[in-house]
C-alpha cells in the first residue's frame, strides 16, 4: 500500500485519498492470503485504475473487488455508496455473460458487454481487473489461462482498442502474441532489442532535419514518430509471406492474436522489410502544406516508390492522409505519413476511428459516441476534469436493448421493444405462430418491454390464427412490422384491392388530380418498377393495408406526367427559391435557374457548353463535345454561355503519362509550386512497367490558365503525354 500511496495522493484531493485509505484499512484483512484475489491482486487493480484517470470512488471499487470474490456478503456493508453498489450491480451482469460462444457473435457480445455497463468506467474498471491478472497468470491452471486468454483476445483486446485504451491494449495484445506463440515472441524480442536501438538513433536525426525543413513550410508544423508494438509487426510480418485469401481466412474472424505467424517463419524476412516499425508522422494546417511536405520529403530523401494519396483519394471510412516511404542515409526504409491537424483529429477521434480502419467497419452512432469519449479521455490527459466523469457516464447504445435466446443469440433491439419483436427477428414463422414468452424464465404478457441482458423464450403453437392486428401497437422495429404486414395482405389481399382503390380514388379527387390521364400504363410500369408491383392490383393492395400511401403513389405518376411536358420544368420566378446559380453561366432565354457542373467533362470558362434540362433539377453544364451528350434527349439540350463577368475558380483535371524514374512525383509537385498552381488531388497509377499514369485535380480560373500549364508540363524531360481528362 505505501507504493500506491504516492499515486493516490498525486491523482485525488485530501478528502478523497481520506476515504480511499479508510476503505483499505477496512478490507485489508478481507483478502485471500493466497490464489488471484490477494492483497497485492486488489494494489494492482487500483493503481491501473489511477493510470487510467478514473475517479476516487472507482479505485474504493477496485480495492473492493478481490475481497468481494472472497466473501460476496461485502457489498451489504452499509460503508457502500449507493453510486459504488450501482457499479458492482453492473460488474456482475457483465461477469454473467458466456463469453464462451460462436465467433460470428463476437461482435454483438462486445456490444451488449458496454450496454449492460451504461457508464464507461464500469468498462474500464473491468479492464483494469482484467489487465492486472496479467502479472499473476501463475495463479491460473491451464484450462483457466487458456480460457482468460481467449476472452483476451476476443473481448478485452478489442474493447480497449474501441475506447483508445492504449496502454491496456498494447499489454493485452503482446501477452496474448506471448502465450499463444512464445518461441516466436522470444525471438522477436531478442532480434528488435538491437534493431530498434540502431533505428532509433536513425528516426531522431530524420526528424530533427524534418523538423527545420517543415517550419518553413507551416510554422505550426509537428514532426514525431512512433514504435509498433510486438504483437502489430509479428502480424504484419506474417503477412508479407501469406496470399489476400490465407490472411482473410486467419484473421476475419478477430482471433488473429491467437493466430499470429502460424504459417511460414519470420526469420525469412528481413524487418526491415517493415517499414513502419518506426515511423514518421508530419502535422500541418492544410492540404497545399501536405503537397509541398511531400515535396521537400522527397528532396531530402530517395523515395521508395509505394506512394499512396488519401486525401484525393480517401479511404471509405473517410481517412485521409499521404503516405510515402524513403531510403535512409543508412539503407534503411522508414514510412512517413503527412497530414493536416484536422484530418489527424478525425482519422483518431472521428468516423475514421483507428479501431474501425484496423478492423475495416463502418462507425455507426454509437461508435461516433465511443470516439468522442476516447477524444475527451485522450485530449485532456493532464487534467482531472468533472465533464469527463460526467461524459464516462454516457449510455453508448442509448435507445438500443440486447437481448438473447436461451441458445445464446444476441440481438440488439431498440429501446421498448417487446417479446414480439423477439419472435419475428428470429423467423416469420416464429412470430406468426407466437401465443406467449418467458422473459428470464418466466411467462410474462407479450406487450412486456425487454430489458438489456434479458434471455428470452417465445411459446410458439402451429395451430395459432396468425399474429394479431394489436400488435402493430406494441412492436419497435420495422422488421416486426413488415412481417405482420405481410400476413395480412396474404390472407385479406382481395379485401385490399377494394379498399385500396377506394382510397387512391378519394385522394386524387382531393388534390384535383385526373387519374385517368395519370394511370397509363407508361407512368404505371416505372411505379411498378420503383416499388416492386407486379400489377395494378398489387398496388391497390398495398395502398389497402398500408404499405404504402396513396399519395406517393399519386406524388409519382403526377411528377411522371409532368415530365413529359418541358414547360413544367420552367417555374415562376416566386418558385424559384432553391434554384439560383452564383451568376457565372447564362441560359438562354431564362433566368434564375439552377445550374451544376457536369463531372464527366468538368466544363471551365472558355469551353464551348451546352446545358441539359434534367427533370426537376435545373440545369446540367456540359462542354459541347462531350461524349456523354449522344446518350441524352436532343429536345432537353439549351444554349448557354460563360458570364462575361464571371470570377471564380473552378476543379481542373489533367493526366499526365510518365516515366517510371526516381523523383518523378517530387519534381512534378515542385514545378506546380513553382507555377504557383493550387494542388487539390494527385493519384499514381502504373499504366505499364515503365511508365505512370498520374492523374492531378487543381484550382483553376479558365480553360486559357489550364492550356498553358498543359504545355508548360510537356516541357518536362520525364512526361511522356500530358492531356485534359474528361
Amino acid at each position: 500500500m505505501i507504493n500506491l500511496i504516492d499515486e493516490i495522493q498525486k491523482n485525488y484531493n485530501k478528502e478523497e485519498c481520506e476515504k480511499i485509505i479508510k476503505a483499505y484499512e477496512f478490507l485489508k484483512d478481507s483478502y485471500d492470503s493466497d490464489g488471484l484475489y490477494t492483497e497485492s491482486f486488489a494494489l494492482k487493480i487500483a493503481s491501473n485504475i489511477i493510470n487510467n484517470r478514473l475517479d476516487y470512488l472507482s479505485c474504493i471499487v477496485g480495492l473492493f473487488y478481490p475481497a468481494i470474490k472472497v466473501n460476496p456478503n461485502l457489498i451489504l456493508n452499509e460503508n457502500f455508496s449507493i453510486e459504488i453498489k450501482g457499479i458492482f450491480d453492473r460488474l456482475e451482469k457483465i461477469e454473467n455473460l458466456n463469453l464462451s460462444t460462436h465467433q460470428e457473435q463476437l461482435e454483438n457480445i462486445k456490444k451488449m458487454f458496454i450496454a449492460l455497463a451504461k457508464d464507461i468506467r464500469v468498462i474500464i474498471i473491468k479492464l483494469c481487473i482484467e489487465e492486472s491478472k496479467l502479472d499473476f497468470l501463475d495463479k491460473f491452471n491451464e484450462i483457466e489461462l487458456s480460457k482468460y486468454m481467449q476472452e483476451v483476445t476476443d473481448i478485452y483486446f478489442p474493447i480497449s482498442q474501441m475506447l483508445g485504451l492504449s496502454q491496456i491494449k498494447n499489454n493485452f495484445g503482446n501477452a496474448t502474441f506471448k502465450y499463444f506463440k512464445p518461441h516466436m515472441y522470444n525471438e522477436l524480442v531478442e532480434t528488435l532489442s538491437k534493431y530498434v536501438e540502431e533505428r532509433n538513433s536513425q528516426i531522431k536525426k530524420v526528424i530533427s532535419r524534418l523538423k527545420s525543413e517543415m517550419s518553413n513550410i507551416c510554422k505550426n508544423a509537428v514532426v514525431y514518430g512512433r514504435q509498433k508494438q510486438l504483437y502489430s509487426i509479428a502480424k504484419k510480418l506474417q503477412s508479407k509471406n501469406m496470399t489476400v485469401s490465407s490472411i482473410n481466412d486467419i484473421y476475419g474472424r478477430n482471433n488473429y492474436l491467437k493466430d499470429i505467424a502460424e504459417h511460414g517463419d519470420f526469420r525469412e524476412i528481413k524487418l526491415n522489410q517493415i517499414m513502419d516499425i518506426l515511423a514518421v508522422r508530419i502535422l500541418v494546417d492544410t492540404v497545399e502544406q501536405c503537397y509541398t511536405a511531400l515535396g521537400k520529403v522527397f528532396t531530402i530523401f530517395k523515395p521508395l516508390g509505394n506512394f499512396k494519396d488519401y486525401i484525393a483519394n480517401p479511404k471509405e471510412n473517410g481517412y485521409q492522409s499521404l503516405h510515402t516511404a524513403v531510403i535512409l542515409d543508412n539503407g534503411d526504409p522508414v514510412e512517413i505519413q503527412i497530414r493536416t491537424f484536422e484530418m489527424h483529429t478525425y482519422a483518431e477521434y472521428g468516423f475514421a476511428a483507428h479501431w474501425a480502419y484496423k478492423e475495416k467497419k463502418k462507425v455507426d452512432a454509437s461508435g461516433v459516441k465511443i470516439n468522442y469519449i476516447r477524444s475527451i479521455m485522450d485530449l485532456h490527459k493532464d487534467k482531472s476534469s468533472d465533464e469527463l466523469l460526467e461524459l464516462m457516464k454516457t449510455d453508448v447504445y442509448s435507445g438500443k436493448i440486447f437481448v438473447q435466446s436461451p441458445m445464446g443469440k444476441i440481438i440488439d433491439f431498440p429501446e421498448g421493444s417487446t417479446p414480439v419483436d423477439f419472435a419475428y427477428a428470429i423467423h416469420s414463422n416464429i412470430g406468426n405462430t407466437c401465443v406467449g414468452a418467458k422473459i428470464n424464465g418466466r411467462m410474462m404478457p407479450l406487450s412486456t418491454p425487454m430489458n438489456n441482458g434479458d434471455t428470452i423464450e417465445i411459446i410458439t403453437n402451429p395451430n395459432a390464427k396468425g399474429p394479431s392486428r394489436d400488435w402493430l401497437k406494441i412492436v419497435k422495429t420495422n422488421t416486426a412490422k413488415n412481417k405482420i404486414n405481410a400476413f395480412f395482405k396474404k390472407e385479406m389481399k382481395e379485401e385490399n384491392i377494394k379498399k385500396g382503390k377506394s382510397i387512391l380514388e378519394n385522394n386524387a379527387k382531393i388534390k384535383n388530380l385526373n387519374l385517368s390521364k395519370l394511370m397509363i400504363d407508361k407512368y404505371l410500369n416505372e411505379v411498378f418498377e420503383k416499388y416492386c408491383f407486379q400489377s395494378i392490383d398489387d398496388m391497390y393492395a398495398s395502398i389497402g393495408y398500408g404499405g404504402i400511401t396513396a399519395n406517393q403513389i399519386l406524388n409519382k405518376l403526377n411528377a411522371l406526367y409532368k415530365s413529359d411536358n418541358l414547360d413544367n420544368i420552367y417555374k415562376p420566378d416566386n418558385e424559384l427559391a432553391d434554384y439560383k446559380n452564383d451568376g457565372e453561366i447564362e441560359v438562354k432565354g431564362f433566368s434564375n435557374l439552377l445550374t451544376k457542373i457536369a463531372k464527366c467533362c468538368n466544363p471551365l470558362p472558355g469551353d464551348d457548353i451546352i446545358g441539359y434540362i434534367s427533370r426537376g433539377n435545373g440545369i446540367t453544364i456540359h462542354r459541347k463535345d462531350c461524349e456523354a451528350l449522344k446518350n441524352y434527349e436532343f429536345e432537353r439540350l439549351i444554349e448557354c454561355s460563360w458570364h462575361s463577368n464571371a470570377n471564380k475558380t473552378f476543379v481542373g483535371t489533367i493526366n499526365i503519362v510518365a516515366s517510371d524514374i526516381n523523383g518523378v512525383i517530387a519534381n512534378l509537385t515542385k514545378k506546380l509550386n513553382d507555377e504557383k498552381v493550387s494542388l487539390v488531388g494527385l493519384i499514381v497509377k502504373r499504366k505499364s512497367d515503365n511508365n505512370l499514369l498520374i492523374t492531378i485535380q487543381l484550382n483553376i480560373k479558365d480553360k486559357s490558365e489550364l492550356d498553358t500549364l498543359i504545355n508548360k508540363l510537356r516541357q518536362l524531360s520525364f512526361v511522356i503525354e500530358v492531356y485534359r481528362k474528361g
